[in-house]
């Protein structure tokens, strides 16, 4: 396994596969910051075969009840992906590997081939959690005047950065969330892409979303437990919406079994797709 150096060694990478082509097949899709920050790390590896290239990134936090490590692959086929990874699973003494594989939702299971998350579970993989993409169409509407009157919710600054961090890690599972890192919280909070809810000088609830020009993707929404039913995950969604006013689509993943979390989306006009991200360790 080699050090990955560059965003345009990502690229070469991806472009190796894509130019044999006998077939595309992938779980990366590239972010130049997320995966820069990654690259700084030195802890984002690579190995590349005749027709596959598998990306790792390993991670090492003392937070972590155990060593594991995120599994890509970019290879012609999944059979192909497959006979590497055994090897690979002999070979190396990883805790676990840890693989996002999004799919479309198919209703019918008769005349079709078996998706990859099928004969990933066939290898030996194990399922772990299933993600569902929702999304609602329009500008956002609202009464921008008490959204930006509610002086409780600002944008983090970077002093928050260590306790935002700290945040997520105590609310979140890092092997099935992909966790930012400090470095990319730094520079969420740099581009005004991080809310916070302050009551009595402490932070309530935290959103952190990405905006580009006609989609606004909310990437990660709590509210801290002691603060519940003083309405500061509505105060923050509102704000969320106020951020990306003038765009066209909202996005979001939530987990499939989290009822009560699909409902609320629901209520603010979010719908479901058929896309999924099944999430798996090996």
């Amino acid at each position: 396994m080699e050090k990955i150096e560059s965003i345009a060694q990502l690229q070469e990478l991806i472009l190796y596969v894509r130019n044999m082509r006998q077939g595309f097949v992938t779980n990366f899709y590239l972010d130049e910051a997320k995966h820069g920050a990654w690259i700084e790390t030195g802890q984002f590896l690579y190995d590349k075969f005749e027709d596959t290239v598998l990306l790792l990134f390993d991670h090492e936090d003392p937070r972590s009840e155990n060593y594991f490590t995120n599994l890509f692959y970019i290879s012609t086929s999944i059979e192909s992906v497959i006979k590497h990874l055994k090897v690979y699973r002999e070979t190396y003494d990883y805790d676990w590997y840890v693989m996002d594989i999004v799919e479309r939702k198919v209703e019918s299971r008769e005349s079709r081939v078996k998706s990859a998350t099928e004969q990933f579970l066939e290898m030996g993989a194990h399922h772990k959690a299933t993600l569902e993409r929702m999304t609602r169409i329009g500008n956002p509407i609202g009464d921008w005047s008490l959204v930006i009157g509610d002086s409780r919710v600002v944008f983090a600054q970077p002093e928050d950065a260590e306790g935002i961090d700290k945040i997520l890690h105590g609310n979140f599972d890092e092997k099935l969330e992909q966790l930012p890192l400090v470095s990319e919280l730094k520079q969420m909070i740099a581009d005004k892409h991080i809310l916070k809810c302050v009551i009595d000088g402490q932070i309530a609830g935290l959103l952190l979303f990405e905006l580009n020009a006609s989609t606004l993707y909310l990437r990660y929404w709590l509210t801290l437990s002691e603060y519940r039913n003083n309405g500061v995950g509505g105060a923050l969604l509102k704000r969320f919406f106020y951020e990306g006013r003038d765009t066209k689509r909202q996005i979001l993943w939530v987990r499939e079994d989290n009822a009560n979390a699909i409902k609320r989306y629901e209520h603010y006009g979010f719908a479901k797709e058929n896309m999924l991200d099944n999430i798996l360790f090996y």
